[in-house]
């Protein structure tokens, strides 16, 4: 039985639309894609989730990988909250689950200020009956350690929750911990999926 939905957020409740964000600053186009691969295509993006670093720490990393465009990555970084912004389904989506009766929750690799930065986007947070995000716990999925915090922190059942998100390898973990899941694709098909899902 189907007593709880638990989502990713970015690109499944908000929106991140780290291009045209980029594209907004009107660089030359080699400058353009010599940031996109210092900051955002970079494996160090991960580090602003995972929450062991600081802002400024982070910062400097990125610069160190790129610093033919010291200055510009810096205005880049500084605003960066600016890709997030919320999806106009979303209140409503956790709403009407809640008024069907299920728990929400949220699971998601989300650093520390951008949870700041974007405080007005996440909103529908307070809809919501609890989450983890993974600066908290200094992992990120799809380790196990972060899903099993959620479970542990709200005393939930894998085999009771559906997990929704948009990233195949966070689906697949979440799988092997007995999880039902939805691979997010839209709003209308990952609806369709779970009124299945949970016999509706």
């Amino acid at each position: 039985m189907i007593k709880n939905i638990v989502f990713d957020i970015g690109k499944v409740l908000v929106r991140f639309d780290w291009e045209d964000y980029l594209a907004s600053f009107q660089f030359p186009e080699k400058e353009t894609t010599a940031i996109a691969k210092a900051m955002f295509l970079s494996s160090n993006w991960n580090l602003v989730d995972e929450g062991r670093l600081s802002y400024e720490e982070i910062e400097q990393i990125f610069v160190d990988s790129c610093p033919a465009y010291a200055d510009d990555i810096r205005l880049v970084f500084a605003h960066f909250g600016d890709c997030i912004t919320r999806f106009p389904y979303t209140r409503h989506w956790i709403s009407s689950l809640k008024q069907q009766g299920y728990q929400v929750y949220y699971l998601s690799n989300y650093g520390d200020f951008t949870c700041q930065y974007t405080r007005k986007d996440l909103d529908f947070c307070d809809l919501m009956d609890g989450g983890v995000m993974s600066y908290e716990v200094k992992c990120l999925k799809p380790d196990p350690v972060i899903y099993q915090s959620l479970f542990e922190k709200y005393h939930l059942k894998p085999e009771e929750c559906v997990f929704i998100d948009d990233n195949a390898a966070n689906i697949d973990a979440a799988k092997k911990l007995g999880m039902k899941t939805i691979l997010f694709q839209d709003y209308f098909q990952a609806q369709k999926q779970l009124n299945v899902l949970c016999n509706k």
